[in-house]
């Protein structure tokens, strides 16, 4: 599954705070979904994911 797909499935808003992290769980990008930075991230592979109630997601990918 990529980044990408996550998105469409309807647990972002334009205000949730999106992490990407390495397995290392080091951030490599952080912001809204539009922001380049994270947008630059839309087709790697996810190892796996976390959504939180305070509008937090964590993507980890591979």
């Amino acid at each position: 599954m990529t980044i990408e797909k996550i998105f469409f499935m309807g647990l972002i808003g334009d205000n949730t705070e999106v992490f990407i992290r390495d397995t290392g769980f080091h951030v490599l990008a952080h912001g809204n979904w539009y922001q380049d930075n994270v947008l630059n991230y839309m087709h790697h592979e996810v190892e796996s994911f976390t959504w939180q109630d305070d509008n937090k997601l964590y993507i980890d990918v591979k």
